[in-house]
Formats: structure tokens, C-alpha cells, sequence
């Protein structure tokens, strides 16, 4: 009878201290000195724009563009305003305004180059460096005798072609039970 009970005790002992063991080992470790990872930027996707061409006090043409902002989104807490007005702000201020973009010379323009002054501009704007990146998905331009002509076989001229991956899409939220 006494080795019974001594074999019941020692089996509860044995449970007991392989629960505590797993309790104790089976968590990480508390860091103190734990480093918080940035927080992921944030995509702000334009929508595609349509911005004219003046010459000689009418309008030529178009420009077609479609473009995503790369932000940090602690900054961007900070913003009130839309994103998509100060993109839509700078590409129209570059495009139409400072004319950066000769359409008769299209294979000499820096895409590279427009990116970085569409960032900057940006930035400078906001005072602090909010945009990490710009992605342009689709660039075009379409002049207005096509337009005028409505000629489906005629094609935009493309000034930019598919440099740019398109952002990825929000994760949709998964239904719990």
C-alpha cells in the first residue's frame, strides 16, 4: 500500500514540476534592452491624373499619370491635409508649370530624376522628410487631335512603361469566429 501512495506522489511531483518547467522555460526571455522596429511606411495611391498641355495658349494634349507616394507613417500622423493634393500639386507645378517634360524629346526624360523632384518637393512642403519614395505606374501622353479624332486604334504615347511595381493592397480583414 505504501508503494502505491509513494508512486501516486511521485507521479503528481513529476507533473507538477513538468507544468512548472513548461511554464517557466516555455516564455521568452524578458529584454530590457528590446529594439522597437520602425514602423512599416505607408502607401498613399493617387489616382490617375489628367493634366494639360498648354502651347501657345491652348491646350496640345494630356499627360496621363498614375502615381503612389512611399510615406513614413509616423510623420504621417502628423499630416491633415490629403496626400493626394500635394502629389497632385507637385506633378502639375513640374509637368505644366515648369514644363520639365519636352513631349517631342520623350526618350531623353529622367524618370529617375522627376521622381526625386516630385520627393523633394514634397518634402520641402512638409518640412520634414515625410515622402520616402515615389512610384509612378503609368505615365502617358495623348495629344488632343487624337482625342479630337476619337480614333479607338490611335494610342497614347507612352512616356513611362510599367517602371514601378504597382503598391501592394490592404490586407482585408479576416473574419473571426
Amino acid at each position: 500500500m505504501i508503494k502505491l501512495i509513494a508512486t501516486g506522489v511521485l507521479v503528481l511531483v513529476m507533473t507538477l514540476g513538468g507544468v512548472f518547467a513548461a511554464v517557466k522555460f516555455g516564455q521568452p526571455p524578458a529584454d530590457d534592452h528590446k529594439v522597437d522596429a520602425p514602423p512599416p511606411p505607408q502607401y498613399v495611391q493617387g489616382d490617375l491624373m489628367t493634366l494639360p498641355v498648354l502651347s501657345n495658349g491652348a491646350v496640345a494634349g494630356y499627360f496621363l499619370i498614375r502615381s503612389t507616394l512611399l510615406v513614413d507613417s509616423v510623420i504621417m500622423k502628423d499630416v491633415k491635409a490629403p496626400m493626394t493634393a500635394y502629389m497632385t500639386d507637385e506633378l502639375f507645378g513640374l509637368l505644366v508649370g515648369d514644363k520639365i517634360l519636352d513631349v517631342k524629346e520623350v526618350g531623353k526624360f529622367d524618370v529617375a530624376g522627376f521622381k526625386t523632384k516630385i520627393k523633394d518637393g514634397i518634402n520641402a512642403r512638409m518640412e520634414k522628410p515625410l515622402v520616402r519614395d515615389v512610384m509612378i505606374q503609368q505615365m502617358d501622353y495623348i495629344t488632343k487631335e487624337i482625342l479630337d479624332a476619337r480614333d479607338s486604334t490611335r494610342k497614347p504615347q507612352k512616356i513611362v512603361i510599367n517602371t514601378d511595381p504597382e503598391p501592394p493592397k490592404a490586407a482585408a480583414a479576416t473574419p473571426s469566429h
